[in-house]
């Protein structure tokens, strides 16, 4: 796509915004004596940012999108995760909603998208960002009224308080067919502002529902949030003092809270900036419902499945994780409720055509090949199948040895994913070895306290009765014991600690180079738990450094206290 037909279809979308805004003409005069409770901004984009991806709508409305960035190697790899939930109030129907691995991606690279949005898209801290997009707010009233009737406010028929709400009483297939027909109407009216594929004429962008995991990515906050909290919170993070209130239209404990639908964006945004993924209507997705059982998806795909809880709902349904199931179908027809509504995401083909398919071709040609994964020695057994290939002359042979060869490399890019993910559980888990190891410090260093002040008040005192002097005596050699033994859980922790470092030499060193990096990225808040594990991050990494670089005799246990325990800590630790 040239960068000149989009210009000019922003610049005329934008104009067209503009006049609609500021006209003073007798029928939006009108509309505004009578002093209608939306207008075209609340009903569309409350809440503008300059990080927002507008698209046109009918009637001058706009289709406000955020970018979602999920990190990924290259097209062949994706993001993994936990998704679901563990501990949401219907432990009985553990089933529904058990955490389970899931892996969630972008089909678009930057490249891909119109050069206006490239500034406005979340850049990775380190490896590649893949995108979609979704959208900021549920779909309201005006707008599906606008895409899917052509109704647009005038005079006689103005803007009312419900067309800032969102649309419910849809079924499933209605909201497949709003994405449908918007789709298509920018493909009309707007194609330009659409994203393409590098390179390809034929394929472009769509809207269409989220997948559960596409939805859920979002809802827990996305790229913003570190992967600990995507994997181990069941809300999004909330800022300082704040409560589910603030971010959500639900039914709170004893009755009390809303209890009826607010317009869109009416709370407070998720890290993403999106609004309302936690009650107000629940959303539907384009996933068909399978149970959670050992942490994965059952076979069985049922009803479709709806997420984030309504105004209906108590607290513990608004979670990103609850995954409630809906039929398609009731006895009386598709199924629709007053409190379930929609958001839309866009979207594009994993294998169009232009830049990508030569693309995909080199990443499957290094994808498994790269690392001996089945043999610590000797020949690559991927080589060594090549050369039968090439050298035998019965068809057959060669058939079965290419299907072998297939199979030995599936089996080496699963290994490799599990070879990255075991890198990254081994360094979480040195990590908080490190910050145990200092908890033991303080720990300790409490201990030295307490002796030195049980010694100084048996000096000080002049006159201390025989069993008093004999209570401090114990007091003290309670203590001293207590300190001896947490220096030996000290030497312990120390011993584990070293284990891990020592392990880590059993990744190849690009491989845990990128796992530490991607680390270091994530630990970007500063609260005090990720300040401390951030200083982890730099003795764990430094000390995996010595052992590559061949120090492995300078790494002692006093070389490793001194690295992790402040100065004040060392008493009695560290000669």
């Amino acid at each position: 796509m040239s960068d000149a037909p989009a210009r000019t279809a922003v610049r005329a979308f934008f104009a067209a915004c503009l006049i609609f805004c500021c006209l003073s003409s007798p029928a939006l005069a009108a509309l505004q004596a009578k002093g209608a409770a939306a207008t075209l901004e609340s009903a569309t984009n409350p809440h503008p940012d300059q990080d927002d991806i507008l698209l046109p709508m009918p009637c001058n409305g706009v289709m406000a999108l955020r970018a979602v960035g999920t990190q990924a190697d290259g097209y062949l790899w994706d993001m993994e995760t936990l998704f679901g939930c563990d501990n949401c109030d219907r432990q009985d129907r553990d089933y529904y909603e058990r955490r389970y691995n899931v892996a969630v991606s972008g089909p678009f690279s930057a490249q891909d998208m119109p050069q206006a949005w490239r500034a406005k898209l979340p850049k990775a801290r380190s490896g590649n960002y893949y995108y979609y997009l979704i959208g900021k707010y549920e779909i309201s009233n005006f707008q599906w009224k606008a895409v899917m009737d052509g109704w647009c406010p005038s005079e006689s028929s103005p803007l009312s308080a419900e067309d800032s709400r969102p649309k419910t009483n849809i079924s499933w297939f209605d909201a497949m067919n709003f994405a449908k027909t918007y789709t298509e109407w920018l493909l009309k009216n707007a194609p330009d502002s659409l994203p393409r594929f590098a390179g390809d004429s034929k394929n472009v962008g769509y809207f269409r529902l989220p997948t559960e995991a596409e939805w859920e990515y979002a809802a827990r906050g996305g790229h913003e949030v570190p992967k600990s909290s995507l994997r181990e919170q069941e809300f999004f993070p909330m800022a300082d003092g704040s409560s589910y209130p603030q971010y959500a239209v639900f039914r709170a404990e004893g009755g009390a809270g809303a209890e009826s639908v607010q317009p869109v964006g009416s709370r407070q945004p998720n890290p993403l900036g999106l609004y309302d993924t936690a009650g107000n209507v629940a959303e539907m997705v384009m996933d068909t419902f399978h149970f959670s059982l050992g942490g994965r998806l059952h076979g069985s795909a049922g009803g479709f499945i709806r997420k984030g809880g309504s105004y209906v709902s108590g607290a513990s349904e608004i979670l990103p994780g609850r995954r409630e199931e809906v039929a398609f179908f009731l006895g009386d027809g598709a199924n629709m409720t007053s409190d379930m509504g929609m958001r839309l995401v866009l979207s594009g083909i994993n294998t169009p055509s232009g830049n990508r398919p030569g693309e995909l071709d080199r990443e499957w040609k290094t994808v498994g090949e790269g690392s001996n994964l089945l043999l610590d020695q000797g020949k690559n057994p991927l080589e060594e199948l090549d050369r039968l290939i090439a050298s035998t002359k019965n068809p057959q042979e060669k058939e079965n040895l290419s299907r072998l060869r297939g199979v030995l490399k599936d089996n080496n890019i699963a290994l490799e994913r599990q070879n990255a993910a075991a890198a990254e559980g081994l360094i979480r888990s040195s990590l908080f070895m490190v910050e145990t190891v200092r908890n033991y410090g303080v720990r300790h260093k409490t201990f030295i306290n307490m002796i030195d002040a049980s010694t100084r008040e048996r000096q000080a005192a002049k006159s201390m009765s025989a069993a008093t002097k004999a209570a401090v005596e114990q007091t003290i050699r309670d203590l001293e014991a207590n300190r001896a033994g947490m220096v030996r859980s000290i030497d312990a922790a120390i011993g584990f600690y070293r284990s891990k470092v020592e392990e880590s030499l059993n990744y190849p060193e690009p491989l845990f180079a990128a796992k530490l990096k991607l680390m270091d990225a994530e630990l970007k808040g500063d609260d005090i738990l990720t300040r401390n594990m951030r200083k982890a991050h730099e003795t764990f990494s430094k000390h995996v450094a010595m052992l590559r670089q061949g120090k492995r005799s300078q790494l002692t246990r006093d070389v490793i206290l001194r690295d992790i325990l402040p100065e004040n800590l060392r008493e009695g630790l560290v000669k």
